[in-house]
């Protein structure tokens, strides 16, 4: 063994002396077993360094154990070494081009959250729940997703490959071109008289003002029932949605923030006066994500027909916290729940009536013939009317 590592050994091993040493009585006291949890810890590092086959690495192997503590949380913690923490929470710069996708952690790698709708990712038929294999290059089983969301990026024109893997189907290699994609602002669309669509996929600041523009244009066009297309739609804070949320809602509870040492906030509606209080059917998939999900949870509890898959499952607050060496750990401190108070982070929401938005048996890459989602959502729609006559 290397002086330095048994000068580790002795350090880490007074250290933890006292401390345990307290802890053991503390322990007995209050019931509490996480010292006897670091007494197990500080036994582990002890027995690896004194009589592991070879020279241990103890940098790579303190780091390994840093990834390892943060793996068993949600996928959203992680801990990042000083290089990358530098570059977390940095904007991207104006000159960067993107492929159109949000990341997260599932099963030990990198999942796709949210497709943005003509984006690279989605022309080469990247779908969310998507997992990444190997990102330029890199395997993505120890990369912390903001990591892989800072890959993503890079010079306009220039190719990004991935492996992704899916249920059921062998690995596919894919190479994208990065471009500039630019946030989509909602867009509303007469689809037959008296119905219209109206499709968000990015929320921000504005998306409330925006949505609500949207939604004057088409009364104004003779809308009387509307569809409100939230499929895809992940891009964006969950606190985005809450805005959004209130345009369709007289009174009521939006959605619930809190954590364990997190007091809980609780949104609802205010204003009293919504921009849309008529019929109105929900379209979501897997790629609701956010700020989607946090409109989508309102509905429910409205009771507004809610059409389409079960949603992601990602709406949580996380906070940076910088450490001495220059890493630092991002981790989950509040979810989102429902207004009833369900969690809606790493669990998602259900539909109230389960469609897939394409015909399953289509064959990949064929361009869709029918949104069967949407056309569910306009016989519901009908059928409401019907029933009021």
């Amino acid at each position: 063994m290397s002086s330095r590592s048994r000068l580790l050994v002795a350090l880490v091993s007074t250290a933890f002396a006292g401390y345990i040493l307290v802890g053991s009585v503390l322990s007995r006291v209050m019931g509490d077993t996480s010292y006897g949890q670091l007494t197990v810890f500080n036994e582990v590092v002890r027995i690896v360094l004194l009589s592991y086959v070879e020279p241990v690495n103890l940098d790579r192997a303190m780091a390994g154990a840093r990834l390892g503590l943060t793996e068993a949380l949600d996928g959203d913690s992680s801990y990042l070494d000083e290089e990358a923490f530098k570059a977390y929470g940095q904007p991207a710069k104006e000159t960067d081009a993107d492929v159109g996708v949000t990341l997260t952690r599932r099963f030990s790698y990198l999942m796709v959250v949210t497709v943005r709708p003509g984006s690279p990712a989605d022309k080469a038929g990247l779908k969310a729940g998507d997992v990444l294999k190997n990102l330029d290059g890199r395997h993505t089983h120890t990369l912390p997703a903001p990591v892989g969301q800072r890959l993503l990026r890079g010079e306009p024109g220039s190719t990004l490959k991935l492996t992704i893997l899916r249920p059921g189907a062998e690995p596919k290699e894919l190479s994208l071109v990065r471009e500039r994609v630019l946030p989509q602002p909602p867009k509303g669309r007469v689809l037959e008289p008296g119905i219209g669509r109206l499709t968000i996929a990015d929320f921000g600041a504005r998306s409330a003002v925006e949505v609500k523009a949207e939604i004057e244009l088409l009364k104004r066009q003779g809308v009387k029932k509307l569809v409100l297309d939230l499929r895809n739609a992940g891009f964006g804070a969950p606190a985005d949605g809450i805005k959004v949320a209130e345009l369709f809602l007289k009174t009521g509870v939006i959605t619930k923030l809190s954590g364990a040492k997190f007091e809980e906030q609780v949104y609802g509606a205010e204003s009293g006066k919504p921009a849309w209080d008529g019929p109105l059917a929900v379209l979501i998939d897997t790629g609701t994500a956010g700020p989607g999900e946090i409109v989508t949870a309102a509905m429910l509890e409205a009771g507004r027909p809610v059409i389409g898959r079960h949603t992601f499952g990602r709406a949580a607050v996380q906070k940076a916290i910088p450490f001495e060496d220059g890493g630092g750990l991002v981790v989950t401190v509040a979810r989102y729940s429902t207004p009833k108070g369900e969690a809606i982070h790493g669990k998602g929401l259900e539909p109230t009536v389960v469609v897939s938005s394409q015909d399953d048996d289509e064959d990949e890459g064929e361009a869709a013939t029918h949104d069967l989602a949407l056309e569910k959502a306009l016989e519901i729609l009908k059928a409401e009317a019907k029933k009021a006559a």
